[in-house]
């Protein structure tokens, strides 16, 4: 009986220390910064298997005014399953990033977002950190999550409101995200500072970009708290992007909301803001021509016959499933170096797609390499 028991134990033991692997997880952790007085509470999620998958890298959703939990929250569920189609099962690393509430006294997320205005009078003392702001999330947070968790260089910015105006800022005028999406910002600030360091960007790299903004009611509603002055900088906007030829790797994006309100058009939003960023990574742009020395080795038992990858640019065989035949190193391992754009998508193969090889530490879909720090990779079947 004691050693039925003990049995049972283990694999009950076994079962749950699985099953954890297998779960997304959210992590909360309190960073110090040279920048600020005050430990900063930080969200992190990790998506399903990213314990098992170790030769994925991650894109990572920096998600502001996580203070409140729903926005955090909102984020990554739909990002994980209420946006996506069936075809394209990319995961993320969601990161929520946290601001003292509207009502602290001495410092607010409004001193986060708003820098010192240089034109525009204050009769509040809450602005003029957002440049320490940003120097926290480049130096200390996103040296951080890099440092720690397996990420792909690539980031996207989400905020609501001032957050809005500041993730959007932070992408014109100092390169901190890749993309963004900006829902309801203020953009007349300081006299249309937002809306114009917006217009004023350069739009001419060759790197690419997703930048969606999106604006409900405010200064329609005249019962509203919101004046009538958000209109002309939403409209310069508006019609800036509506007049741009922008390259063929941006893509820059309005919608507005009439129907909702400053508060309640978040959800909305998010559901089409971030269907389309999901749509947009699926089919990912290369960043440059450049390209990067990857070598690539894949191991399992009883592999019979030649092994083939195959993949998103000519170097791969443009996902011809007889594609590059790979070195055969001894009876479980093929290897191949190549020469790569990134982002690469490749896929293996034994010559025909019916014979494509699935692995067990890497993507579930499409496999990937995206960062030049990160192309020495190992899978197994």
């Amino acid at each position: 009986m004691k050693h039925l028991t003990a049995i049972i134990s283990i694999i009950l033991a076994s079962f749950f220390s699985v099953s954890a692997q297998e779960m997304a997880k959210v992590e909360v952790k309190n960073l110090k910064s040279k920048y600020f007085s005050f430990e900063r509470p930080i969200l992190i999620y990790t998506p399903q298997y990213y314990d098992e998958t170790t030769e994925s890298d991650f894109d990572v959703v920096y998600v502001f005014d996580a203070q409140d939990r729903a926005h955090f929250d909102e984020v990554q569920s739909l990002l994980h399953y209420g946006v996506q189609q069936p075809r394209n099962d990319r995961n993320y690393i969601v990161v929520g990033v946290s601001s003292p509430s509207l009502w602290d006294q001495d410092y607010c997320r409004n001193n986060d977002f708003l820098p010192v205005p240089e034109q525009q009078k204050m009769n509040s003392p809450y602005y003029g950190s957002a440049d320490k702001f940003k120097k926290f999330i480049k130096e200390e947070l996103m040296t951080y999550i890099n440092n720690n968790y397996r990420t792909s260089g690539h980031t996207l910015g989400i905020g609501h409101s001032l957050g809005a105006s500041f993730v959007l800022d932070a992408v014109a005028t100092d390169n901190l995200f890749d993309d963004c999406i900006a829902i309801s910002p203020n953009l007349g600030w300081d006299n249309d500072r937002f809306a114009n360091n917006l217009v004023n960007m350069d739009f001419s790299s060759e790197k690419p970009r997703f930048i969606y903004i999106t604006m409900a009611d405010e200064g329609l509603n005249k019962e509203d708290e919101f004046p009538e002055s958000w209109r002309p900088s939403w409209d310069k906007v508006k019609n800036f992007i509506s007049n741009q030829t922008f390259p063929e790797n941006v893509v820059v994006k309005t919608t507005d909301f009439p129907e909702y309100s400053h508060n309640s058009v978040v959800l909305p939003a998010h559901l089409l803001t971030l269907r389309e960023y999901a749509d947009y990574r699926y089919s990912p742009r290369f960043d440059s021509t450049r390209t990067y020395p990857v070598h690539i080795e894949l191991t399992g038992e009883g592999i019979e016959g030649e092994v083939y990858i195959t993949g998103n640019q000519s170097a791969l065989a443009n996902w011809n499933p007889e594609g590059v035949k790979m070195t055969r190193i001894n009876d479980t391992t093929h290897a191949i170096d190549l020469n790569l754009q990134l982002p690469a998508e490749f896929k293996f193969t034994q010559g025909d797609w019916d014979s494509a090889i699935g692995i067990y530490n890497g993507d579930s879909g499409n496999i990937r390499i995206s960062s030049p720090e990160k192309t020495r990779k190992h899978y197994r079947l």
